[in-house]
């Protein structure tokens, strides 16, 4: 059974502007992997997986050299993201349903990030995120 647990976090002026940052940047890779897939499959029928998009990150990394201030892991996970969306996706055009295709995300409509292994640190009134730095927080239960 996965548990999630939210905790409030009090960053400061530096780490809000970070935090922000990482949201527009994960926000540029969704719509970049989406754009990616939906282009690959009108150009040559090819349906793209999770693993293939995985390898256009260090590309990426290259042409947008602002991608490296991310933790690797998370921008893994928003592709995984995208690759949920269009499983859930092609289950609804399946079972007949409406479908709804994944759209695009605009400004503010990208609001949270993960980091699914590691690259942060839960102490007892900090958390320390990876590429981000030691963010204070109200730790109001036991892990």
């Amino acid at each position: 059974m996965l548990k999630v647990y939210k905790f409030r976090l009090y960053p400061s002026k530096a780490q809000l502007t970070r935090l922000e940052r990482t949201l527009e940047l994960c926000r540029m890779v969704y719509n970049e992997t989406l754009a990616y897939r939906r282009d690959k499959y009108e150009q040559e029928h090819v349906s793209v997986s999770n693993y293939e998009s995985h390898y256009l990150l260090p590309q990426w990394k290259q042409e947008y050299p602002d991608l490296k201030l991310v933790f690797s892991q998370t921008l893994q996970d928003v592709q995984e993201r995208v690759d949920l969306a269009f499983r859930h996706f092609f289950r609804r055009v399946k079972n007949g349903e409406k479908p709804g295709y994944p759209r695009f995300k605009g400004y503010g409509w990208y609001d949270s990030f993960t980091y699914p292994q590691m690259g942060f640190k839960v102490g007892d009134n900090t958390i320390y995120l990876g590429k981000i730095g030691e963010v204070r927080m109200v730790k109001h239960r036991m892990i």
